[in-house]
């Protein structure tokens, strides 16, 4: 789910990168545009995370469902805006290569509960560390203990969705000068 919103993000930002240049250009602002960009990846990510939720109702049903769905929210949230940083620093190739390490890096390894029962060391400076928490808490257990991780998430969620705004508008205001 993280590598496919990661996907969606960076070829979103880069397949228009053109186009919205040319529409900064036109007249829209910088914002109108990139809202429309981060709608299409919020799609994408409700779109995965819906797909990822359908398909591990089949075999598991978690303790508290909304917490659970939520935590798979935002993780798909928040590698669709290193899709966009990523996207826009390396390029499609070198992106690419990126967005294939990076959740892998982060949600495989790092967060993953069956390596260790706690995360390294490194990785709870990671995006998915206080997510990823949240969603093995709400599968096995019905109350919400993890309301800390909630906000280290939505931390992290911000900070990209702030890192990706501007250099997004570094890319569409390129074209002005």
């Amino acid at each position: 789910m993280a590598f496919l919103a990661g996907l969606a993000g960076m070829f979103v930002v880069q397949n228009s990168a053109e186009a919205d240049r040319r529409l900064t250009l036109a007249g829209f602002h910088t914002w109108e545009v990139l809202t429309a960009r981060l709608g299409v990846i919020l799609g994408a990510a409700v779109l995965t995370t819906a797909v990822s939720l359908g398909v591990t109702a089949l075999d598991f049903e978690p303790a508290s469902w909304v917490p659970f769905a939520g935590a798979n929210l935002l993780v798909a949230l928040q590698y669709g805006l290193v899709g966009v940083l990523v996207g826009s620093l390396l390029g499609r190739v070198g992106g690419l290569y990126m967005m294939f390490l990076l959740p892998f890096v982060d949600v495989g390894i790092a967060q993953n509960v069956m390596f260790a029962a706690s995360p390294p060391a490194w990785g709870s400076w990671l995006p998915a560390h206080g997510p990823v928490r949240m969603l093995v808490d709400s599968a096995f257990s019905p109350a919400f203990d993890t309301g800390g991780a909630l906000l280290l998430g939505l931390a992290w969620t911000a900070a990209l969705a702030v890192a990706g705004g501007l250099v997004f508008h570094r890319l569409t205001r390129g074209a002005t000068r």
